[in-house]
């Protein structure tokens, strides 16, 4: 639980670093909104809010460097190291089932778990907040997760397969709670998305 926490603190820099970024993107997309006749909501912008700023703060995790905030100023840590690689799919599943068997679970909270849950809410920001499908949701959070592994092979991380379908299945599983929460709330739903004024728009 505590590198959970740990691991949550160590993201919030970067998204209050990112509020004025928010700001300037959102004013933009005020005037062409307004052109383009776009209606938007306070659900809509709260949401894309916290949205970019979880984006930003996974980043922070995945592929910047850490932030050094002491007397001497702002800094990014350097990271040294190589590159590791896995390409054994399945391998977090036996490595976990090792580690609880031997009464540790923290890997299996933090590598398995962690990598699932951090795509849950792309899975289900994306279709509350944009009129978007199930599978272009789920192709988005499968093309995230490439990105950030192809990435990480050019940095001292490790680069593993597990990741991707563990992202992926983050996405899927947000994109689930979506369908429940629109089958329950769709007025909630529909307030948290944009529309053109005077056309009606139909969920796919």
């Amino acid at each position: 639980m505590n590198s959970i926490i740990n691991f949550i603190i160590s993201m919030m820099p970067y998204m209050l670093a990112s509020v004025p970024v928010i700001i300037l993107i959102r004013a933009a997309a005020y005037f062409i909104n307004k052109k383009n006749n776009i209606h938007t909501t306070a659900l809509h912008e709260m949401g894309f809010a916290l949205l970019f700023m979880f984006i930003v703060g996974l980043a922070s995790q995945t592929i910047i460097p850490r932030l050094l905030i002491d007397s001497s100023g702002i800094s990014f840590a350097k990271i040294y190291g190589a590159s590791s690689f896995n390409f054994i799919p399945g391998r977090i599943i036996t490595t976990s089932l090792n580690c609880m068997s031997h009464g540790d679970y923290n890997y299996f909270i933090i590598n398995f778990l962690g990598n699932v849950g951090m795509f849950i809410p792309l899975g289900l920001m994306i279709p509350l907040l944009w009129r978007c499908s199930v599978k272009k949701t789920i192709l988005t959070g499968f093309l995230s997760s490439l990105s950030i592994e192809l990435i990480q092979i050019f940095l001292p991380r490790c680069t593993d397969i597990d990741d991707l379908w563990m992202n992926t299945l983050g996405a899927v599983i947000g994109c689930l709670i979506y369908v429940l929460i629109n089958k329950l709330f769709p007025g909630f739903t529909e307030k948290c998305k944009t529309h053109e004024e005077n056309k009606t728009h139909s969920e796919y």
